[in-house]
């Protein structure tokens, strides 16, 4: 990797592109930019350091900075955002679960009513998820094609199942499927077999996809230059354009100037660049939101469980194939094949018992979002998970007994919502136009034509599924599409 420092990043002329952070979407835009303009002079300014996979395993975090201290909590509920600041962004900490959105996620509004579309349909982003897949080397099986076309070829053989998961399937559950994830099934290179160590955040054997240990054909070409203990603060535009970025460095300002802005910090901070920036469109900084993330525990009658070979064995779509309502949102069961919930006490009954989680679709509320109220730091505002999303948690439940019916159920008890999932989505939403949304169907700023905005903030709703995924698939789309 070709570091630079912030004064020799400031002195060189302009810069072809400028990236500000270097999560999912950052790393995978530029990809598939480097493909097409190779010979390109690209920076990366990343807010954070630059740690290796050994000093997160010895110090058994992922970054020196703590997301709680980059950002202020306001509100009726002071709820924590989960994200990772550093070189790599979240893919350093992302616990590497990779099913697609459900081809039903794309059109909340024309089905219900409320919330809103995507301005493009699943079948726009299955070559860029198949490409995604490739990628990362996506574990997968190929009966996800039932209600997921076009994901019949993974590229590793998916991970073993539960006893419990084989049960539901042989009785029938069309429903259940192997859960597709960036953790290898089979060793590659320096890459191990996933361990099921349920640490998938600082996954001990490498087995995850990171940008760290996947991403050198971006991080080392000769044409990227990367300045890291860079926040940026914003974009000065001038007559609709981008035409340079401000930034701090120990104490310091800078600035250089860009022909292409690429805007890839996370969904609260990227938004804080726009609302700084004076950049307009609808709803910049407003539909902050992420999924409700609810923990379950099954108490088994002579069922042994944790048998499976990863920490996510399986994920259950019965509840959304089922289709959503207006009274309540759909929601995806989870398998969990580690410890979080403990085994059971009893002697001779440790492992009678299986920790389930569901995600919880909730709808993006204007009200809730990033503001600039002149500070340094972002305020973050958040009402609190909407009546919707915990009519869609109670259906779950509801729904659960049927969906376990195969198996020796003793009781199902219901723990708790978990205060985040660290899936920070949709403060600079996608849309048709400047009226409805800050970025259009290529990540393309509605006002500000040379500015891409890449990652889980364009996202218009939550979706079924963990974003990171369609947040690759989606910046692969654009640099394509863009460069076209």
């Amino acid at each position: 990797m070709q570091f630079v420092t912030p004064d020799k990043a400031s002195a060189a002329a302009a810069w072809d592109v400028v990236i500000i952070g270097s999560g999912f979407g950052s790393l995978f835009f530029l990809y598939k930019y480097l493909q097409n303009r190779p010979h390109d002079r690209v920076l990366i300014l990343e807010k954070g350091g630059y740690h290796n996979h050994e000093w997160q395993l010895q110090n058994q975090k992922n970054s020196e900075i703590d997301p709680l201290d980059t950002f202020r909590r306001g509100g009726e509920v002071e709820k924590p955002w989960d994200f990772t600041i550093g070189l790599g962004g979240s893919t350093n900490c992302w616990w590497g679960l990779t099913p697609r959105l459900h081809p039903t996620d794309f059109d909340l509004k024309t089905r219900l009513g409320f919330g809103a579309d995507w301005p493009i349909r699943y079948d726009d982003l299955v070559p860029y998820w198949q490409e995604a897949e490739r990628i990362m080397l996506i574990a997968g099986s190929p009966e996800l094609e039932r209600s997921y076309p076009g994901s019949s070829n993974y590229p590793q053989p998916p991970h073993r199942m539960t006893t419990a998961d084989e049960m539901l399937v042989a009785a029938g559950d069309q429903h259940h499927f192997p859960m597709p994830t960036a953790k290898l099934s089979r060793s590659v290179s320096s890459r191990g077999r996933c361990c099921s160590s349920s640490s998938c955040n600082l996954c001990p054997v490498s087995a995850k996809f990171t940008g760290l240990n996947s991403m050198s054909d971006v991080l080392d070409h000769p044409s990227v230059s990367i300045c890291i203990n860079s926040e940026v603060h914003y974009i000065e535009t001038a007559s609709g354009v981008a035409k340079s970025v401000q930034f701090q460095s120990r104490g310091r300002d800078y600035t250089v100037s860009c022909d292409l802005c690429v805007l890839g910090a996370n969904a609260i901070h990227s938004a804080f660049i726009m609302l700084r920036s004076g950049i307009s469109g609808h709803g910049v900084g407003r539909y902050l939101g992420e999924k409700m993330l609810a923990s379950v525990e099954v108490m088994f009658d002579g069922l042994n469980h944790y048998d499976g070979g990863t920490d996510s064995t399986a994920f259950n779509i019965g509840i959304v194939e089922d289709g959503r309502s207006k009274d309540h949102s759909s929601a995806v069961m989870v398998v969990q094949n580690g410890f979080k919930q403990g085994l059971r006490l009893e002697p001779g009954r440790w492992r009678e018992n299986m920790g389930l989680i569901f995600y919880v679709e909730d709808v993006f509320d204007h009200d809730n979002g990033v503001f600039d109220d002149g500070g340094d730091k972002p305020l973050v505002k958040f009402k609190g998970y909407s009546d919707y999303a915990m009519a869609g948690l109670q259906n779950a439940l509801d729904c659960l007994p049927k969906i376990l019916a195969p198996l020796p159920v003793e009781s199902i008890r219901f723990h708790r919502i978990e205060p985040t999932m660290g899936h920070v989505q949709g403060s600079l939403r996608m849309g048709r136009s400047i009226e409805e949304s800050v970025v259009d169907h290529n990540l393309v700023s509605h006002a500000i034509r040379n500015l891409i905005v890449v990652g889980t903030s364009t996202f218009p709703t939550c979706g079924s599924a963990n974003p990171s995924l369609t947040a690759a698939a989606l910046s692969l789309r654009a640099a394509k599409n863009i460069l076209a």
